[in-house]
């Protein structure tokens, strides 16, 4: 059975092939948008907290390659940024787009990897000043892998933050894939087969800004 590269990207760390004979992984996504004063949407913030199995098998592998000089915390710190310089082929997960404009993604900032209740936390910014964003702009993003292999969802016990700006709040749109890519994507986890282009695209949530 192949490891699909992105998924390898998103955890940073090599673990044995046969340990995803059957992948299955989620990840619990939180958000903030901070806006300045001048009311220009300047930067957003992730936070990924990965399944506890997973991070528990990756905590496992960290735990295994320290030395007798480096300490966990070193450690995460080290994983962070590697995963942050891999994800970066892929824009992070991360889709953007105002009114009608699809936006590059730009390079993210301060990648942390902690440890909490026994989950991993990935948290980074993207820094979106310069993509000229206000609060009168139809804003929305997608976060997703793009082979449906890791479930990525909003935290249902979390709101989609919005700093400096009242008034300014997120609505969430549940996905409505259709049922032959829902089958389709069911195989990915039993079967090597070549992925539809973007396909977990279908399955992501779509989040949009809303001023008052």
């Amino acid at each position: 059975m192949r490891i699909r590269p992105w998924f390898l990207l998103i955890l940073g760390l090599l673990l044995p092939t046969g340990v995803f004979a059957h992948p299955h992984a989620w990840i619990d996504l939180r958000v903030g948008l901070v806006f300045n004063e001048a009311g220009e949407l300047v930067r957003m913030e992730q936070s990924w907290r990965i399944d506890p199995t997973y991070s528990h098998m990756l905590l496992e592998d960290l735990t295994g390659q320290l030395d007798g000089d480096t300490d966990i915390d070193t450690a995460l710190e080290h994983a962070a940024e590697r995963m942050r310089e891999n994800l970066a082929g892929h824009d992070y997960f991360t889709e953007l787009s105002a009114g009608e404009r699809d936006l590059d993604i730009p390079p993210a900032r301060n990648a942390r990897l902690t440890l909490e209740d026994r989950r991993l936390h990935l948290r980074f910014e993207l820094p979106l000043a310069d993509l000229d964003i206000t609060a009168g702009d139809r804003f929305s993003y997608r976060v997703f892998d793009p082979e449906y292999w890791i479930e990525i969802l909003h935290d249902p016990e979390d709101i989609v933050f919005v700093e400096n700006r009242p008034g300014c709040a997120v609505t969430i749109d549940e996905p409505r894939p259709d049922p032959q890519l829902i089958r389709y994507a069911a195989t990915l986890e039993r079967q090597d087969r070549s992925p539809v282009d973007n396909l977990g695209r279908h399955f992501a949530e779509t989040a949009t800004l809303e001023c008052d």
